[in-house]
């Protein structure tokens, strides 16, 4: 079976091919079924969609002769779905609600709505917190997809001064004078490792480090080379991926620095030690919105960037 759904006019037409033969049908007389139905006689349909009985009568009757079925049995007190109407009328309800969802989106198209949104977030960000706020977001403009990328220290900026997205969340800057910048968040870094390593190691000194491994995030901008909290003449591992390097240094094969809010539960359990030297300590980073300043933004954006802002006041009331 194929179906095609076109437009003529200020009508909307379906055109079903059955073996070469066609049924056209509109969506008023969609409308129609669904308001007997739903409203229980051709009188209560009337009024709810203000057309007289005999016009509802005709435009379901017409209906019924282009499907070649009854859909409604006439010879009780109220007009009752047949077999075959009722899985019709399921269908019915299914195409108006998509209907629906056609007219919402030509509406917001029409008033400059973006399609969709992109966004690069910090692996560091407190994800829990950034995506509750999209989620509230998102709710209020269904229409408008957000479309998130996660990277690591100046991949977001990277992503942001190109324009392959519009908002970026992170700390790691790069070309400030073309950004604007709000603060949203703050993160504490906090250098660890597993307490069997620990104990392992012997670590009474900062020196004692340099004999350890310390895992490091590679940034996932490949024209930069920026690096957090790094010692000097220390042994290094990089890695890829924030999940890695957490099982990493959790099987005691390294340490390095974590967002705190990530292993609050292992530092309190005891797994894992918190080191607190002359350079190596946890570190506060204060976590930026930002964007292009010659970016000009649509409707929806303007208005996360304002939504994504009044988060961060509501946060520090």
């Amino acid at each position: 079976m194929m179906i095609d759904i076109f437009i003529k006019k200020k009508y909307y037409f379906f055109k079903v091919c059955i073996k070469k033969s066609y049924i056209v049908m509109t969506i008023d007389q969609l409308l129609v079924l669904r308001a007997v139905v739903q409203s229980g006689s051709f009188k209560a349909a009337s009024e709810v969609l203000h057309k007289t009985q005999p016009a509802l009568s005709v435009s379901i009757k017409k209906l019924e002769e282009e499907l070649g079925f009854e859909l409604l049995r006439r010879d009780l007190y109220r007009p009752i779905l047949t077999v075959q109407g009722e899985y019709f009328y399921q269908k019915v309800i299914q195409v108006l609600s998509e209907v629906t969802e056609l007219e919402e989106l030509g509406r917001s198209f029409s008033n400059l709505e973006e399609p969709e949104i992109s966004i690069a977030i910090d692996g560091i960000s407190p994800l829990p917190v950034v995506l509750r706020w999209l989620k509230d977001f998102g709710e209020k403009h269904p229409h408008t997809k957000l479309n998130l990328t996660f990277e690591v220290l100046t991949g977001t900026v990277s992503n942001v001064l190109s324009k392959k997205a519009t908002f970026g969340l992170t700390h790691f800057l790069l070309e400030e004078d073309r950004l604007e910048k709000v603060p949203v968040c703050s993160v504490k870094m906090v250098p660890l490792m597993s307490k069997e390593l620990w104990d392992k190691a012997g670590v009474k000194t900062e020196k004692d480090l340099r004999k350890i491994d310390q895992l490091v995030l590679s940034d996932s901008n490949p024209t930069a080379d920026v690096n957090f909290g790094l010692i000097e003449a220390g042994q290094k591992w990089r890695v890829k991926d924030g999940q890695l390097k957490t099982h990493l240094i959790l099987a005691g094969l390294g340490w390095g620095h974590l967002p705190e809010h990530d292993i609050k539960e292992k530092i309190k359990s005891g797994e894992l030690v918190v080191l607190d030297f002359k350079t190596t300590h946890s570190r506060d980073l204060e976590i930026c919105l930002i964007k292009l300043k010659d970016n000009r933004l649509g409707p929806v954006a303007t208005a996360l960037w304002d939504f994504l802002k009044s988060c961060y006041k509501q946060s520090k009331a």
